[in-house]
Parts: C-alpha cells; structure tokens; sequence
C-alpha cells in the first residue's frame, strides 16, 4: 500500500521498477524487525546476513558444509560473532495465522496454522514487465501485428488479408518477431 499511495505518475519510470524496491524493503524491515524470538542487536543481525550468503559459496569451494572456524576466516571476524549470528539465524520464527476452524488441541485452545501460498499474480505481472521491456523499440507494424494475432486472435490468414500481404509473409514476420522477444525476455 505504501508503494500505491507514494507513487506518482510522470517521473520517468513505470509503477513496477518504482513497487519493488519499495515492497522487497518493506518486507525486508518487517522481517528484521518482527520475526525474532528474541531479537539480538543489529550488528549481530547484519552478520547474520553476511554469515548465510558467505556460507553457500565457501560449501562450493570447500566442498563440504563450512565450519564456524571456516565461516570466521572467510568473514574476517571473530569466531564467536560468527556463532552468535548462527544463533541469531535459529532464533528466527515465522508468524503464525490462527483460522477460525483450525484444529483444536486436548484443552480446547486453538492451534495455531502456518499458511504459505504463492500468489499466481506476481509470475503474471513479472511476464507482463519483461514483455513490457522486450517491446519498447518494436515498431508500430510489429504492435499491429501482435495486437491482430493475440489480442483479436485472427488466424494468419485473416491478418494476411488486412495487412494485403500473403499468409506466408504474416507466418515469416511472427516467427523472426516472436523469436526476438524470447531472446530479449530470456536475457
């Protein structure tokens, strides 16, 4: 809501490159803030972070899980910070959501339920961006040509017959245009 509500149209850039930055922050102060146990302080949390995206690459070069002693080196830093911020990794716990009918325990309270589902909007809006991208120099015949096969959904034939061309050439243009933006959205 907060990237709805600050957005302003005409400086230069669409609402998505303007939302994700400011929705991946938000959400990355949320967790920061919210999803402790007990919530150490923030240089440990920031070693936290160093500590999971050093961990990946030293197991690749080493070949084996590292070890704290093997993290500290990496890190240049103390190994006690490095356990500490290990700590602090464990100590992080989802929220939970409590559903009206969720199940009940021996007492009568209710158990709470973690819920996580991917919202099959965001791939959908994540295509749109990147077809958005892939077709910002295409010309007005390339749009026309898009807009009659996908949007109007005419055969190859009927867009032959609009455009006075033969169906041959309509099924030629498609495939080179479509080829370039698979190329342009897969990079």
């Amino acid at each position: 809501m907060k990237a709805a509500k600050r957005y302003r149209t005409g400086r230069g850039h669409g609402f998505v490159p303007y939302a994700v930055p400011t929705i991946t922050g938000e959400l990355k102060r949320y967790l920061r803030d919210q999803s402790w146990i007990v919530r150490p302080p923030r240089g440990i949390q920031e070693l936290r972070l160093k500590v999971n995206a050093a961990r990946p690459r030293l197991a690749q070069t080493l070949g084996h899980e590292p070890t704290t002693l093997e993290l500290s080196r990496e890190l240049s830093v103390d190994v006690t910070d490095v356990a500490e911020a290990q700590i602090a990794d464990a100590s992080m716990v989802p929220d939970t959501i409590e559903h009206a009918d969720s199940p009940e325990d021996p007492q009568g309270r209710r158990l709470s339920v973690v819920v996580a589902t991917e919202d099959p909007g965001f791939e959908h809006v994540e295509s749109l961006h990147a077809l958005a991208g892939a077709l910002e120099d295409a010309s007005d015949q390339d749009l026309e040509l898009l807009r009659l096969r996908f949007v109007q959904e005419l055969t190859q034939d009927e867009i032959a017959q609009r455009l006075g061309v033969s169906q041959m050439q309509v099924s030629r243009l498609l495939r080179r245009l479509l080829g370039r933006l698979r190329r342009r959205m897969a990079a």
